[in-house]
């Protein structure tokens, strides 16, 4: 009775060693431990809306893109106001990612966990909309042809 008990536990532990590092290595974060899994970023929306303010930074001082000084201090502020709210959103979404991975692990039901997903949802919609509005605003502070120049060096 005693060695099927053992063996039952080993089969368990292997199933769910096997099944973890199957969940992780699908994730892309086969090497990483629970605790140190790769920085995503906080958006909705990913790869598809270019990050204006940091193709701006790599252009900032090019001649074809021609930025006037008045411009450079608007964009200055764009960039500073997304930067430090994104910041601060995903300051606060590690933990709470981490909290709903480590709660379906320790038997907690999709059902317990929704309250977190929930306001994981909210916070990366807020992640969202501050993108949107750098975009938006950027594109009203340069002109047609600056922008298209901006949008262009993403094509090289």
């Amino acid at each position: 009775m005693m060695k099927k008990s053992i063996v039952l536990v080993a089969v368990f532990v292997m199933a769910f060693t096997l099944s973890v590092g199957n969940l992780m290595a699908q994730g892309g974060n086969s090497g990483a431990g629970m605790g140190k899994m790769k920085k995503t970023p906080p958006f909705l929306i990913t790869g598809k809306l270019p990050h204006l303010t940091k193709l701006l930074m790599q252009q900032w001082d090019n001649p074809q893109l021609n930025l006037q000084d008045a411009q450079k201090s608007k964009l200055l502020v764009i960039r500073e106001e997304t930067i430090s709210g994104v910041r601060r959103i995903g300051a606060e979404l590690a933990p709470l990612e981490q909290q709903v991975a480590e709660g379906i692990f320790a038997g907690k039901t999709p059902d317990d966990l929704s309250s977190v997903v929930g306001k994981i949802a909210e916070m990366k919609t807020e992640a969202t909309m501050l993108h949107l509005q750098c975009i938006f605003k950027t594109s009203a502070i340069l002109d047609k042809q600056q922008l298209a120049f901006l949008l262009n060096t993403t094509k090289k």
